[in-house]
């Protein structure tokens, strides 16, 4: 493990011990942006670890701290958990996570969730509304289809492919599968029950847009932006950028790093230092630089 991330493992009510790895300074940081990421299936928390060290995400890493959950067994190198054991409900790991930030002293964070720990994170926003500031989801998923669920996962527990594949135990991913297939519909109580900002990040290579878009549809206009990625099916590993650009935004619209760049942005700068060495007039850059630095994450949405 790198100096950089702190082991933490907090008992969570109805979920056991569970693994959480701080990536920053939390002593310092303790009162500002704070993200709390939860992993898809077949995936460790390293899944998120990477995106957030990748360069697109500079910017926002140097001014926010990152508390990474482990769900239970899949750690990476995590032994077999015992047969007995009775794997957490995902409502149950969504009403009771706060115990983290509880433990932690956080008082808000910015929820971020892949796959099924996208729905892990929107059942999280949805118990302890006051607790978050917003939430970015990818590849999300509410309604509980159990013939297609079946069919994804089963594909999924024989062919992992993530760089965690030779990490996790096949036994501890089909607990989290089979808890994962028995979950709880939320999307009934979507429009009750959110009541922050919400952005919802899909790959277009995935049978998901449908449902993502069911959920989009339910939660209340204003509140939520959706974003389709093209060419990819998991965003978070194959489009680095394409995600990191409009989190940026996103945490721009909560009132959080007016001063953070995106990629395009720096891109631009860089262009910018660049020609400045030359005699040319830069007066139309820097306005159009200018108009990149500002914060409109419904460029990147469709509209309610």
């Amino acid at each position: 493990m790198e100096a950089t991330l702190k082991h933490h493992i907090i008992d969570v009510e109805m979920c056991g011990p569970v693994s959480c790895y701080v990536q920053g300074d939390l002593e310092k940081q303790r009162e500002g942006v704070v993200f709390l990421t939860v992993h898809d299936l077949g995936c460790t928390y390293l899944n998120w670890y990477n995106f957030v060290r990748d360069q697109a995400m500079e910017d926002i890493r140097k001014r926010a701290i990152f508390i990474h959950v482990a769900i239970p067994g899949q750690e990476p190198g995590a032994s077999d958990l015992a047969t007995e054991l009775k794997f957490p409900k995902m409502k149950d790991l969504g009403l009771n996570l706060v115990s983290i930030l509880d433990n932690m002293r956080v008082p808000r964070v910015v929820g971020l969730g892949n796959g099924a720990g996208a729905n892990i994170i929107t059942r999280f926003g949805m118990c302890h509304p006051s607790r978050v500031h917003g939430i970015v989801t990818i590849n999300n998923t509410a309604l509980v289809s159990p013939g297609r669920v079946v069919e994804r996962l089963t594909e999924r527990i024989k062919n992992i492919k993530t760089e965690d594949a030779n990490k996790l135990s096949k036994k501890n991913v089909e607990k989290f599968a089979e808890a994962y297939k028995k979950r709880t519909d939320i999307l009934p109580d979507l429009n009750k029950r959110i009541n922050f900002d919400v952005l919802l990040v899909n790959g277009n290579n995935t049978d998901l847009y449908e449902e993502t878009l069911d959920i989009y549809s339910k939660i209340k206009p204003g509140l939520a932006s959706i974003i389709k990625i093209d060419d990819v099916t998991d965003p978070l590993r194959e489009a680095s950028a394409k995600v990191a650009d409009p989190l940026i935004l996103f945490v721009q619209g909560l009132g959080w790093m007016p001063n953070a760049k995106r990629k395009v942005s720096r891109e631009l700068e860089r262009k910018v230092s660049m020609e400045e060495t030359s005699d040319r007039p830069q007066l139309t850059r820097r306005i159009s630089m200018e108009q990149y630095d500002t914060p409109n994450i419904r460029k990147y949405s469709q509209e309610h």
